[in-house]
């Protein structure tokens, strides 16, 4: 406490941010999740679940507007250090997702033939029907990209398209230091499947329980008080009486046991299950492109073209670019030659005026 008359000095609590935290946050994936064009409710719905999911490293209040173009979304980008953008479309006959690397791509477009909203699939659960955003982002787990779909030989490689894909959603997701990070911090999975060339999303949600334990006791461990004994001889009686209670409860089956040390530096046995909170998503590869929603087409799924005219396309595609940078030079260098001139003319208007006086 400061003297009587004296003044209070606050101490500053927290800490300030060093080069390599601001290093750090620069190299982490970052994600704007947008629509273009009308969509349906549904897909609002959904656009706003996926922004759940990438959750905290995205925009949750992005504000758009038809009048707004790519080009501002790419300057914005830039400027918060976006490293990803995924866009939905709909039109008449099918829904569409992009995933695209900021700022020169490439372009993954999917189609997506099935979903269901958060909504969906907690209602559709007996017990966990709640889903609170956690600060902390998903674990990715990738299933599937190293098999061939025809075959389902782990021994046979996957097509080169496949890799890329790969490749694309593994660079969404930040990379997690394995030795450094402690478990009980993970709250949240998000798995996509590739499986007979279809690739399934799925988002979970992590719960850590105390394995070794009676099925009473934990109910109580939960609930953080102690219950009405007064009615009670013993423990004993209260467990024996009020077995009714819990055999309403139905648990999941656990996945997996874990060894965590607690704030006591004491090892426990935990149990791991996994609460699926939706979104689900289930897409096919439709088209890949090497730029930003433009460029050299790698892969088509629909018109499948020879090297040979994939090099004359490449071709012409150059020329279109040179022909463009040509036309830039001239008009910057006609630009140039009308900004002097207007400057000689001025500067001999200034002469005459005063020659004259």
């Amino acid at each position: 406490m400061p003297k009587v008359g004296g003044r209070r000095k606050k101490t500053r609590t927290h800490k300030e941010a060093t080069e390599e935290d601001l290093d750090l946050i620069g190299q982490t994936p970052k994600a704007f999740i947008l629509k273009r064009g009308k969509v349906s409710q549904t897909i609002r719905q959904l656009i706003d679940d996926y922004r759940d999911v990438m959750y905290p490293f995205t925009s949750m209040n992005l504000q758009e507007s038809d009048k707004t173009k790519m080009k501002d979304y790419i300057q914005a980008a830039g400027y918060y250090l976006i490293s990803h953008m995924i866009i939905m479309t709909q039109t008449n006959k099918n829904s569409y997702i992009r995933f695209i690397q900021n700022p020169r791509g490439p372009t993954f477009t999917f189609r997506i033939l099935k979903y269901a909203n958060r909504n969906e699939v907690l209602n559709a659960q007996r017990k966990f029907k709640s889903f609170s955003r956690v600060f902390s982002p998903p674990l990715l787990v990738m299933n599937g990209f190293q098999t061939d779909f025809q075959t389902d030989d782990p021994q046979k490689p996957t097509s080169d398209h496949i890799k890329l894909v790969g490749n694309m959603i593994q660079s969404m997701f930040p990379a997690i230091n394995v030795q450094n990070t402690n478990p009980k911090t993970q709250k949240r999975v998000i798995l996509f499947s590739y499986k007979n060339d279809k690739i399934y999303i799925r988002h979970y949600y992590i719960s850590f329980n105390l394995k070794g334990i009676d099925k009473k006791m934990k109910k109580i461990i939960k609930a953080n008080k102690l219950p009405n004994l007064s009615k009670y001889n013993s423990f004993s009686d209260f467990l024996q009486n009020n077995h009714q209670m819990f055999a309403s409860d139905t648990e999941q089956s656990d996945l997996e046991e874990l060894e965590i040390e607690n704030k006591q530096h004491k090892t426990q046995q935990m149990s791991i299950r996994l609460h699926e909170v939706g979104p689900r998503l289930e897409l096919k590869l439709y088209k890949i492109e090497e730029g930003f929603m433009q460029g050299n087409v790698v892969y088509n799924r629909v018109v499948s073209k020879t090297n040979k005219a994939v090099e004359k396309l490449r071709k012409i595609k150059r020329r279109k670019m040179l022909l463009k940078y040509k036309r830039r030079e001239e008009q910057e260098q006609n630009v140039q030659k009308k900004t002097k001139k207007q400057d000689i003319q001025e500067f001999d208007n200034v002469n005459k005026k005063v020659k004259q006086q």
